[in-house]
């Protein structure tokens, strides 16, 4: 059932899956800090240096978001189309919340008046929130199936439980989005996002900005393992998607010439619980993501800051493979038309461009990973801490 072009499909689904990661593990930090910013820090310098503690990289990091969107164009474009354009006022709630954040840096210093930096503050806030929200609402939703079909001129979206607006035009409104599982699933990726930050800004700082990110950090981690079990439990009681190839194909690959017809759907009360049961191994992703945040936990009281840190990237990689494991080989189910919703198998691009794709992973990623500890390391030097008096010291250098 697997032959060269299936190896390669799951191959893909894989290297998407590590984007998906490296983004998480890089940009969860820095939009973390950016919520705590505006409650943590007291004062003008105690903001300005949680700022700064993720300035010389925050650019960098929210690379890997357009990597990510870049890997979903180029190994699923069916997928890409139909996400990007049915939850097109979600993805412009994102975008236009991720255009505060760089305004935010750059100005919030430029005039010292405070209803002008307090401005400033808030907008980096929300602007890293509503991003990690939407996200996460999105992801949410996937579990809940997308309202789509395909029609013999394009596919389309409806708004609805039911068939009955056939003839609107291709729209998923933000407020359709708003479910309660997926409300759930954001407001998890929020918290995630401020743990990931308490714990790389205690890394980063001392003093009582160190004592004050050691308490968020417990909180947060506390929160993280909380909602992860609810939404673990909630996927029981949740209708779940099963495929399977049909019986008239003998590869998994040869569902992408046949993506309305080459496999059967069955949907099932806690349906996505069955990669679990049938593959035992999967355990280890959510299992990690527990484990991740009690190193978060333990390692914060014991002020061992860099642990405490590589417990929050474990617990996010649990998460996100948590996610995927889950959903597979679902990339977009349907709750219209179960039977035509997006697997891995039937939504890839073809054999010689997934081919390219890996290559060109394979060579750039490595070359990627060293930059980036490269830039890491020069920014920041050994033991580098940003607190309220190097702020004051270097007033006219930071921001």
């Amino acid at each position: 059932m697997m032959d060269l072009y299936s190896v390669i499909q799951l191959l893909s689904w894989l290297a998407v899956g590590l984007i998906m990661f490296l983004t998480a593990a890089t940009m969860c930090f820095d939009f973390g800090a950016g919520i705590l910013a505006r409650f943590v820090g007291k004062n003008d310098n105690e903001k300005r240096a949680i700022i700064n503690i993720v300035a010389p990289t925050w650019d960098g990091n929210q690379v890997w978001l357009i990597t990510a969107g870049a890997g979903l164009f180029a190994i699923w474009p069916r997928v890409y189309a139909g996400s990007f354009s049915g939850m097109y006022l979600g993805v412009l709630v994102v975008l236009w919340g991720l255009f505060l954040r760089p305004v935010a840096f750059e100005y919030r210093h430029k005039i010292e008046n405070t209803k002008w930096v307090g401005f400033w503050d808030w907008m980096l806030c929300l602007g890293s929130l509503i991003p990690i929200l939407i996200i996460g609402v999105a992801i949410g939703n996937l579990f809940l199936g997308l309202p789509f079909q395909f029609d013999p001129h394009s596919l389309r979206f409806y708004y609805g439980e039911t068939k009955a607006l056939v003839q609107e035009p291709a729209f998923i409104s933000l407020i359709g989005l708003l479910r309660p599982f997926a409300l759930l699933i954001g407001i998890f990726a929020v918290i995630m996002s401020i743990m990931h930050g308490a714990s790389y800004c205690a890394m980063r700082t001392s003093g009582v900005l160190l004592d004050r990110f050691v308490k968020i950090q417990k909180v947060s981690a506390w929160l993280f393992i909380i909602l992860f079990a609810i939404g673990g439990i909630w996927l029981i009681f949740i209708p779940g998607f099963h495929w399977q190839l049909a019986s008239d194909l003998s590869t998994y690959s040869q569902a992408i010439n046949h993506p309305l017809t080459g496999g059967i759907v069955t949907v099932t009360q806690g349906g996505w619980w069955s990669n679990y049961g049938n593959h035992i191994w999967m355990l280890i992703a959510p299992v990690l993501g527990f484990v991740g945040a009690i190193m978060v936990l333990s390692f914060g009281k014991k002020s061992n800051p860099l642990l405490a840190f590589s417990g929050s990237v474990i617990a996010c990689f649990g998460a996100v493979f948590t996610l995927g494991f889950s959903l597979f080989p679902f990339i977009m189910p349907s709750s219209i038309e179960p039977m035509q919703s997006m697997v891995l198998w039937n939504s890839s691009s073809s054999l010689i461009s997934l081919i390219g794709i890996l290559i060109v992973a394979v060579i750039m990623l490595p070359i990627i990973f060293i930059y980036t500890t490269f830039v890491y390391k020069k920014m920041w030097g050994r033991d580098a801490k940003m607190t309220a008096q190097e702020v004051e010291q270097r007033s006219h250098e930071l921001y």
